[in-house]
């Protein structure tokens, strides 16, 4: 199963459409939190908000998670050693107030289980890839960065 989610502050259309556009050309099962975005994903199961054990639990039996780039689901998906991949939301596209996820998307992919994505040809590559790996191989190596020394390695990166 593939888990989305979109957080709870902004909607983010542009992933759910990709997203389902990929579900319908595939067969894994595809879960998403859409948040109050507009569009209604034909292909996938979906919910507007998750409460936390529900959202937890998807981050948890997913093989891959697939998010908005957002720290937070990050460490998640470190805490629960699920690959992740993030989708930035863009300025330019009206999806939020700045370009601090594209400017973080530099970083974030050099964490160990993390990939990313700016358009839905990248998405795709980055689903195909980890699909073809049969997902196993893309597990997050807990002693690549400790859980508990995470924020430090984060901040490592950013100061590089």
């Amino acid at each position: 199963m593939i888990f989305v989610a979109v957080g709870t502050q902004f909607p983010f259309n542009r992933l759910i459409e990709n997203m389902d556009a990929w579900a319908a050309q595939h067969k894994e099962e595809v879960i998403a939190q859409i948040s109050d975005g507009d569009y209604i994903p034909n292909n996938m199961k979906w919910e507007r908000f998750l409460d936390g054990e529900k959202y937890n639990k998807n981050i948890a039996e997913a093989s891959v998670f697939v998010s908005h780039a957002g720290m937070g689901n990050i460490i998640s998906a470190r805490e629960q050693q699920t690959p992740i991949i993030v989708m930035n939301r863009q300025l330019k596209l009206g999806e939020h107030r700045n370009d601090h996820q594209a400017d973080g998307l530099k970083w974030m992919g050099k964490l160990d289980g993390v990939y990313t994505a700016s358009t839905q040809e990248e998405l795709n590559q980055q689903l195909d890839m980890i699909k073809a790996s049969n997902f196993s191989e893309t597990v997050c190596s807990s002693t690549t960065v400790g859980n508990v020394n995470l924020s430090n390695y984060i901040a490592d990166l950013i100061n590089e």
